[in-house]
């Protein structure tokens, strides 16, 4: 009786099996697909500067619009072609460079996986699989540009760039530019390229020398190197601009406010989709999340004020800044 019944069962089991084989497939549900996103970090996301800041928008991104990701480190040049490829393969639908020292590599990939959408923040779209998006750096050197001239007592006043490309140059043109409408007459702006967007020493040493020649008010584009412009306008009792968010907390008295545009904002635009247009979109002083202006207690109220019309003027036009 029990090997009888043993083998009814393994003949239904076997029927069922015979059946089931016989059933067309069943196709996935596209409400149970989820999009997984990559982003490719040219540093650490710990830095507490661009790739920190960048890496939160891809956690939000995660948390409210229920992508999967993933992410890689200090990606070199020699690496980037490997790590697009790597996650192409793996199946991932949205792949991001965060930087635009990865336009080549993510145009070089897009041709190879056409149904994969490639973005590169503070890049440019290249069709028809390549979206950018970058914040105007024009609209953020204006407004620290004014603040600085507002608050300098010396007429001299300083930038600090990591490397000589666009995003750094027109950050420059536009903080030169804006230093000179405030009132004051003519407005001394010393400009220095440090070679390094994370050197801290080279950064504060850049600084002291600025700060010798009579700067009393600096700004940058830098990565982490900023605790080295901030340390030194902090020990020589000076002024310094952030850049990105609040950076008072390097420098609580010499930080008089920052110039804000968040790189959180380009990754979890894109990292959602809603930026891949295969157009260079501007995070710039008119979009939610954009350019904004930031102050400490160091900044009298009526600078704030000034400074906060001037950015209305960018907002509505009346002062024309090309993001």
């Amino acid at each position: 009786m029990y090997k009888k019944s043993n083998l009814i069962l393994a003949g239904l089991l076997i029927f069922a099996l015979i059946i089931s084989a016989c059933q067309p497939a069943q196709p996935d549900d596209p409400d149970n697909d989820v999009t997984k996103v990559a982003v490719l970090y040219p540093g650490v996301i710990s830095d507490e500067s661009w790739n920190e800041f960048g890496h939160e928008g891809l956690i939000r991104a995660q948390n409210e619009c229920g992508v999967e990701i993933a992410w890689s480190e200090n990606v070199s040049q020699a690496a980037q072609l490997e790590t697009f490829r790597n996650y192409a393969a793996q199946g991932y639908g949205i792949i991001i460079g965060h930087g635009g020292e990865y336009q080549d590599a993510a145009e070089t990939v897009a041709s190879e996986y056409p149904n994969v959408e490639f973005a590169v923040t503070n890049g440019a779209a290249a069709p028809p699989n390549v979206s950018a998006i970058k914040i105007s750096y024009a609209h953020m050197g204006y407004v620290a540009g004014y603040l600085a001239c507002e608050m300098t007592e010396t007429n001299h006043i300083a930038f600090l760039g990591g490397e000589p490309i666009p995003i750094v140059n027109q950050a420059m043109r536009e903080f030169q530019r804006a230093a000179q409408t405030c009132g004051k007459g003519e407005v001394r702006v010393d400009e220095v390229i440090t070679g390094a967007w994370a050197d801290v020493t080279r950064a504060y040493e850049a600084s002291q020398g600025l700060i010798s020649a009579g700067a009393d008010v600096l700004w940058h584009v830098l990565d982490t190197a900023d605790a080295g412009l901030i340390a030194a306008a902090e020990d020589e009792g000076v002024y310094a601009i952030g850049l990105y968010r609040d950076s008072s907390d390097l420098g609580p008295n010499a930080v008089i406010g920052s110039a804000l545009g968040p790189p959180g904002s380009l990754i979890y635009t894109m990292a959602c989709g809603h930026g891949l247009t295969q157009e260079n979109l501007f995070l710039d002083a008119n979009m939610e999340d954009g350019v904004d202006i930031h102050f400490t207690d160091l900044t009298p109220l009526d600078i704030q004020d000034r400074v906060r019309d001037v950015l209305e003027q960018i907002r509505s036009g009346e002062i024309q800044v090309e993001p």
